[in-house]
């Protein structure tokens, strides 16, 4: 699948009319998943338009690559977009932080990385005190974005994308969503670790890497998905761990 400038789906001048009419009738799959926000489709796989999408502060120290937002992190984007005055939300910078604070992560999924971070050095060298900073106080450190920055669902129930163990860059619409909004936004923040999250997102980043547009350098591979559904993700850490740590320790001495 491919797309010119003009027909893409995601293009910035497209991406912005969206954004400018973006007012669920209701904070369900309903209201959030309807044709109005249906940006593109391929096959079972259909990807809406949510209030995600910013670029990374180009200072960023860290950048959490997720796979995509699930229907509970598109209701709670759509909350804080409805409940967050219009001038704010026209701050990239101002809104991100909101979003990272809120969403990014949100819940379980949130303890258990940065439970799994604070165990790798991560808060000594970022010289914080604990992991949770990076979604509070220290949120101008970190960014959060997805392999699939816009939210993917999946046949008539539309259910939340997990991955199912595919290479993103095997699907003609992810490899397109890869290039044309995950790349730019990784190389907006040209000095921050990218840590995908989990092997589907991995395949997302390490397809930009075998394509010369992210160094090899940058990726800290093996951290696994957060996720409580992730059965395999503390046996995985275990076994990860002692690399993970070298590797940050490395990155920012």
């Amino acid at each position: 699948m491919t797309f010119s400038e003009s027909t893409s789906p995601f293009s910035t001048a497209r991406l912005a009319e969206f954004r400018a009419r973006y007012a669920p009738a209701s904070f369900d799959q309903v209201g959030l998943l309807n044709d109005e926000y249906l940006l593109a489709s391929e096959g079972r796989y259909r990807v809406y338009y949510a209030a995600f999408g910013a670029m990374p502060p180009a200072d960023a120290k860290v950048v959490f690559v997720g796979l995509t937002p699930g229907l509970s992190q598109v209701t709670e984007a759509a909350r804080a977009f409805a409940e967050t005055p219009k001038a704010i939300r026209e701050d990239p910078a101002t809104y991100a932080g909101i979003l990272r604070h809120r969403v990014a992560f949100a819940g379980s999924m949130r303890r258990n990385l940065c439970s799994m971070l604070d165990a790798i050095g991560v808060p000594a060298a970022l010289g914080i005190h604990d992991s949770n900073e990076l979604f509070d106080e220290a949120r101008a450190h970190a960014a959060a974005t997805s392999a699939l920055v816009y939210p993917v669902f999946v046949g008539p129930e539309l259910r939340n994308f997990s991955g199912g163990g595919i290479d993103l860059a095997r699907v003609g619409l992810f490899r397109h969503m890869i290039d044309e909004l995950l790349g730019p936004r990784l190389a907006h923040a040209p000095d921050a670790l990218v840590v995908p999250l989990g092997v589907a997102a991995t395949t997302g980043v390490t397809y930009l890497r075998d394509r010369g547009a992210l160094s090899s350098d940058r990726i800290l591979i093996g951290v696994p998905h957060p996720s409580g559904s992730n059965g395999h993700r503390a046996r995985q850490f275990q076994e990860n761990a002692d690399a993970l740590r070298g590797r940050i320790a490395a990155w920012f001495s």
